[in-house]
């Protein structure tokens, strides 16, 4: 008899439990409080300007689920990682997505001329081919 009564008051208190939990999920409450988009947008650039990055030439947005797009250009790869790393560590900041941009500073060959190989290596200085007179047409020098 005891241990029916045991099982009997468990399984009120389970069932007590889970009512409150659907009665609290049913209300529609979300899971994420999220902060208004332009807060967010204030916090990432509030971020940026306080480790003294130059924000001028970046463009943020945000929207409703605190997912950040970061546009334009930084000097380098490194400012385009910190950019993004700050971004992410800003409140209300749930994602980045990014398109910044920045000059790598490598030198791109320009295209072969047609009919050349790029391959082949330019002739040496004074080994060009030279203009040989044809028989009997040589120069004369004036006297």
């Amino acid at each position: 008899m005891i241990t029916m009564n045991r099982y009997l008051i468990q399984s009120t208190l389970i069932a007590a439990l889970l009512s409150a939990s659907v009665h609290a999920m049913a209300k529609g409450e979300p899971m994420y409080h999220f902060l208004p988009s332009d807060t967010v947008v204030n916090n990432v650039k509030t971020s940026l300007q306080n480790q003294g990055i130059d924000i001028s030439a970046v463009q943020v947005d945000a929207d409703a689920e605190g997912v950040v797009q970061l546009r334009g250009e930084v000097a380098s790869k490194q400012d385009a990682e910190t950019v993004t790393k700050l971004a992410k560590q800003s409140e209300g900041v749930y994602a980045v997505l990014g398109s910044l941009r920045y000059e790598t500073g490598e030198v791109v060959a320009a295209p072969a001329p047609d009919g050349l190989d790029p391959m082949m290596e330019a002739p040496a200085a004074g080994n060009e081919p030279m203009d040989v007179p044809a028989a009997g047409n040589t120069p004369t020098d004036p006297q």
